[in-house]
């Protein structure tokens, strides 16, 4: 009975989370399609999104407080059209539920600029540090794709090859939204479960530790895959209960469900594993140093 209850209280709130995505991921979604029906672009070579400007254009758009984009920025590296570089400066420069937050309360405002600025430029730093540390790849090919391949005519990463009457294919981007929608609102429901279970209260007792310990334990709250994370932490902090180092760890490694497409949308796992270490680097050592000078 009690696990019924607590499926009720939280379905709800995950299909609010996961719904949150849409409107950034099928726009998104159509957009690609589009570009390569048309031929406007080829997406693996332009300079804003695997070129040397693509970290500083991924942690501006990683600024905006939506988390569709982390997941969106994270499709288009799986299918090669994203530098690695960009992917972790959207990782780190999104907030999440922080920005919105914060700008309710208007006395702190100051602080949210603070946070925004600081988590932008720690996104430009550690987009060009993976830039020199993750070694260019090719466009990757799923088993989606190559099956889409022998179905449709498509080649790798979603391209097609159009034949002079083909029409638009508007199926492919509204499937592949579903199938994406789907896996967050899963994930999105067993963390709300994790969560609703274990207490925000417990939650908050951990992250009430020592000043030197809480970057560390932010972190460890940051990377849970969902929204609830992020409301913790920066509530925590506004209330006075976490640094303004450790709330910067805790929401720099706060990707909300990128990561998680990551590791199912991107087959090799080494290149995951060394993304998801580069972001946790970064967000702790931030957090520290910002703790030792404020």
């Amino acid at each position: 009975m009690y696990f019924v209850k607590l499926l009720a209280e939280c379905l709800p709130d995950a299909l609010k989370d996961s719904a949150l995505v849409l409107p950034v991921l099928l726009p998104v979604y159509f957009l690609i399609e589009w570009v390569e029906y048309k031929k406007y672009a080829n997406l693996e070579k332009s300079p804003l999104l695997c070129g040397r400007l693509s970290p500083l254009v991924g942690s501006v758009f990683g600024s905006i407080p939506q988390c569709g984009f982390s997941v969106a920025a994270t499709d288009l590296f799986a299918k090669g059209s994203l530098s690695a570089g960009a992917l972790v400066a959207v990782y780190i420069a999104t907030s999440d539920e922080a920005v919105p937050i914060m700008l309710s309360k208007p006395g702190r405002i100051p602080e949210m600029l603070l946070l925004i600025a600081v988590k932008l430029l720690l996104g430009v730093i550690a987009g060009y540090l993976t830039l020199l540390v993750c070694p260019k790849r090719p466009a990757v090919k799923h088993a989606e794709h190559e099956e889409e391949h022998d179905a449709h005519g498509s080649v790798g990463c979603c391209k097609h090859e159009i034949e002079g009457g083909e029409k638009f294919d508007w199926k492919h981007p509204l499937v592949h939204c579903i199938k994406i929608f789907l896996y967050i609102f899963v994930v999105n429901l067993v963390m709300n479960l994790v969560i609703a279970g274990v207490g925000e209260d417990r939650i908050a007792d951990f992250l009430g530790q020592s000043k030197w310990l809480q970057p560390l334990l932010a972190a460890v709250v940051g990377f849970i895959p969902n929204c609830a994370s992020s409301v913790i932490l920066t509530e925590l902090y506004l209330l006075g209960g976490l640094s303004f180092g450790a709330a910067v760890a805790g929401l720099s490694v706060n990707a909300g469900l990128g990561l998680m497409v990551l590791y199912k949308e991107n087959k090799n796992v080494s290149e995951n594993v060394l993304i998801t270490a580069i972001v946790a680097v970064v967000g702790l050592a931030a957090g520290y140093v910002i703790n030792l000078f404020a």
